[in-house]
């Protein structure tokens, strides 16, 4: 009897002892083993894309992008007719207004000048290319400048039976026009003035009035 319960200690204890030893998980295997009980279970997963920093569009301000609302479309048009004088001219215009204190851009023209002297009729052509740019101190301010190349040439000839020679005359003028005045609307009224003041210059001399129309 007393063997028995000798035996039967020993054996519970060895079974207790077991027991405590026993894990679910004791065998390496790979990750992708289908024994692997953990294989479902995401490990150093991390979240997807860039994290957000200096160098992330997305953090920050977006990038400026052309916008085809902005363009603004105008034309220098020029018509003048007399009994000596005819003056024609037209002149594309494109611009691009970059925010309400700022519009610039560019254009090309041609003009045709007709003019009569006691002496000489005068024909004319004029070629030229511009940039031009207005700033909006105030919503109804204008102030402008005008850089702008010009080729010119004429053919002058005696209207009378008098001693003189035909001749002709062409080269390339710079015009440098500055100008202040009001806005209305997407139209400037502005008095100009050419600083170069070249003798051939297109642009009268001293002060004179310029209108201008974008759409």
């Amino acid at each position: 009897m007393k063997q028995r319960v000798l035996f039967l200690f020993f054996l519970l204890s060895s079974l207790s002892a077991g027991a405590q030893t026993i894990t679910y998980d004791t065998i390496r295997v790979s990750p992708n083993d289908e024994r692997n009980i953990h294989r479902d279970r995401p490990v150093n997963v991390k979240p997807a894309g860039k994290p957000l920093g200096r160098g992330n569009v997305s953090a920050g301000k977006q990038p400026a992008t052309f916008d085809k609302s902005k363009l603004r479309f105008g034309a220098d048009l020029g018509l003048s007719i007399s009994n000596n004088y005819t003056n024609l001219g037209f002149g594309p215009q494109i611009g691009y207004q970059f925010n309400q204190y700022f519009m610039a851009g560019a254009g090309i023209r041609y003009y045709y000048n007709k003019s009569r002297t006691y002496d000489y009729e005068i024909k004319s052509n004029l070629l030229g290319a511009n940039l031009f740019g207005y700033a909006y101190p105030l919503s109804f301010i204008a102030l402008f400048v005008q850089p702008e190349i010009n080729y010119i040439w004429s053919n002058l000839k005696p209207r009378r039976d008098m001693d003189l020679n035909s001749y002709k005359d062409d080269g390339v003028v710079p015009s440098l026009v500055i100008g202040a005045g009001f806005r209305l609307g997407r139209s400037h009224v502005t008095l100009n003035y050419d600083l170069v003041q070249d003798d051939k210059s297109p642009h009268p001399d001293g002060l004179y009035l310029g209108v201008s129309a974008f759409f």
